[in-house]
C-alpha cells in the first residue's frame, strides 16, 4: 500500500505494537492451532503434546474453555498497552467456536486429516532474475529471494489431494483498495497463490491442492483451486514485485486516510527513541509547524536530505537484520 510503510518496517526493522483486533485474531489462530495439534498428536498415536504457551496437553482428556482462557490470558498480559475487557474475552472464544462449529464441524481440525498446523515454508527462487547482491554495512550480501511465511494449517483431502485453510477474522476486504475479496478476485491474490507456490514445493507429489481463506466473521470460507499451471503465472507476479522494489531507490510516501487511523509510522513520533526527532516544516507534511513530524514524514525528510544509506545506517532498528523471519503469534 505505502513504498515508505514497506522501507521502514522491513528495511529499517521498525515495528509498532499490534492493534487489538489483530491480537484477538491471533488468539483465535493460536486456539484453533492448539486443536488442531491435538488431532495431529492423536492421529500420530500421541496421548501429550507441549504447547509453548500452554505445556502439556492430554489430547485425551482437554478442556477447549480451559484452552481459549490460557491463551486469553497469556496475550492480554503480554499486551497491556490494550484495554481487555470481558467482551474481548468472549469474542474470542466466540471467533473460535464460529469456526469449528460451521457447516456441521466441516472446519473443525479435530475432524480433519491433519499434516501440519503451522506450517512453516522457507523456499529459495534460484533464477537469474530473483538474484540480489548488496553492499550493507561493509559486507557484501549476496544469493537469491527467498519465500518466507506460515501457514495456518494443512489438511489431507486424499492420496492426491490436501486443502489449506487460512484463518481470517477480519473483513474481507482488500485494504490496498478498499474493495471487498470477490471470489473471482482471491484466484489472483497474491497470498494465496504463494502459499499454492509454497505447498507444490513441500509437496511435490500431491496433483491438486485447495487453498481455502476462511473469513470467520465476514462470509465464511472461500476456496480456490490451483494446479502446476499457475505455477508459472505466480512466479511472474513474484519477479515484477522484487525487481519494482529492487529498481526503487526512493521509497514513496503515500498519504491517504489510513496513514493517521492504521500505519504505526503515521500515527507515532521518534520520541523517545533510538532515533533523534525533527521539528522542521514541509509542503507534504500533514504535521503542524513547529510540531515533531510522524516517523513516515521525518525518515523521508532524511532520505532526501542526506540519502538511503545515511537513513539504514542511522535509523535501522538495533538488533534488526535484513531478511530475518519471526512467525505470526510471537509477542
Amino acid at each position: 500500500m505505502c513504498e515508505m510503510q514497506y522501507f521502514a518496517e522491513y528495511v529499517l526493522g521498525i515495528h509498532g505494537p499490534s492493534g487489538q483486533k489483530a491480537d484477538k485474531g491471533t488468539i483465535t489462530h493460536k486456539i484453533l492451532e492448539i486443536l488442531a495439534a491435538i488431532k495431529k498428536a492423536q492421529q500420530d498415536n500421541k496421548n501429550i503434546i507441549n504447547d509453548d504457551i500452554m505445556g502439556e496437553i492430554n489430547t485425551q482428556d482437554y478442556s477447549l474453555d480451559t484452552i481459549i482462557d490460557r491463551i486469553y490470558d497469556h496475550y492480554s498480559i503480554a499486551t497491556p498497552y490494550h484495554k481487555w475487557t470481558p467482551k474481548d474475552k468472549a469474542d474470542c472464544g466466540k471467533w473460535a467456536k464460529k469456526a469449528i462449529e460451521y457447516h456441521g464441524g466441516a472446519f473443525d481440525p479435530r475432524n480433519r486429516n491433519i499434516i501440519c498446523p503451522e506450517q512453516r515454508f522457507d523456499i529459495q527462487i534460484s533464477k537469474p532474475w530473483a538474484a540480489f547482491d548488496y553492499q550493507i554495512d561493509d559486507k557484501r550480501i549476496e544469493g537469491y529471494l527467498g519465500l518466507k511465511g506460515t501457514i495456518d494449517l494443512i489438511t489431507e483431502i486424499d492420496e492426491n489431494t490436501i486443502e489449506v485453510i487460512d484463518w481470517k477474522t477480519g473483513r474481507r476486504v482488500d485494504w490496498a483498495t478498499g474493495k471487498e475479496k470477490t471470489q473471482e478476485k482471491l484466484q489472483d491474490d497474491p497470498q494465496l497463490r504463494i502459499y499454492h507456490y509454497a505447498v507444490s514445493k513441500l509437496f511435490p507429489h500431491i496433483k491438486h491442492i485447495i487453498i481455502t481463506i476462511y473469513f470467520i466473521n465476514d462470509g465464511g470460507p472461500f476456496s480456490v483451486c490451483f494446479d502446476e499451471t499457475d505455477l508459472e503465472t505466480t512466479e511472474k507476479m513474484i519477479q515484477t514485485k522484487f525487481e519494482k522494489i529492487k529498481k526503487t531507490k526512493r521509497p514513496k510516501l503515500t498519504k491517504t486516510w489510513m496513514c493517521s487511523k492504521l500505519c504505526h509510522f503515521g500515527k507515532t513520533t521518534f520520541e523517545n527513541t533510538h532515533v533523534a526527532p525533527t521539528i522542521e516544516y514541509r509542503d507534504y507534511q500533514s504535521t503542524p509547524k513547529d510540531k515533531i513530524m510522524t516517523k513516515c514524514e521525518q525518515i523521508k525528510h532524511e532520505i532526501d536530505l542526506t540519502g538511503m544509506d545515511n537513513v539504514v545506517a542511522s535509523y535501522r532498528s538495533p538488533g534488526y537484520t535484513i531478511g530475518a523471519y519471526k512467525p505470526p503469534g510471537q509477542v
